[in-house]
């Protein structure tokens, strides 16, 4: 039986989220333009080949989970469209093929207030757990190569090439858990 990592929720701030990626969020800044109408607008940086844009729903499924992935070639945006508050696990990206240090994974409490966009190459859990029932949703911004690269590497048994997966249970013998 895998032992139990836990990881403390903590909250999503500009600051401490910046090593894994930057928030969806005004944030005091100065829009990047302002409508004739008085609408104004914030730019958010994304990398992709040709975007693919998704809705997730996520059921509740408890707080503990094993698998954490990173993508080599895009960040991925996720914007929440409401549910239950949701907890995220990241790690900063690494070196070649090595896993990202227990002590390095991190949980953020998203709150339904802002929105995330991931740095290439951070680790991340593949769900954004909700906290209790029913859900949470979140539109996705990603692209169809990795998405493409995925649904073939799942139908094929085999690795992806513009993901790395990790069985952090196989691995190293853990299941990781978030705690309040």
């Amino acid at each position: 039986m895998a032992r139990v990592h836990e990881i403390q929720i903590e909250p999503l701030t500009a600051g401490a989220f910046a090593p894994f990626g930057k928030l969806i969020d005004v944030d005091g800044r100065t829009p990047d333009h302002v409508a004739a109408s008085g609408t104004q607008g914030w730019h958010v940086g994304f990398e992709s080949g040709r975007p693919l844009v998704s809705l997730l729903r996520t059921p509740f499924q408890g707080l503990r989970f094993r698998t954490m992935e990173r993508h080599f070639h895009v960040s991925q945006a996720f914007i929440p469209l409401g549910g239950e508050h949701a907890a995220l696990a990241v790690a900063p990206p690494s070196e070649g093929a090595s896993l990202p240090p227990l002590d390095a994974i991190r949980a953020f409490l998203l709150d339904g207030s802002k929105g995330y966009v991931l740095h290439r190459g951070t680790w991340h859990s593949l769900d954004r757990f909700p906290l209790r029932p029913p859900d949470t949703r979140f539109v996705m911004i990603t692209d169809h190569e990795t998405q493409d690269d995925l649904a073939a590497a799942y139908a094929a048994g085999k690795p992806a090439v513009l993901t790395q997966e990790i069985d952090l249970e196989r691995a190293l013998g853990v299941t990781i858990e978030f705690v309040a």
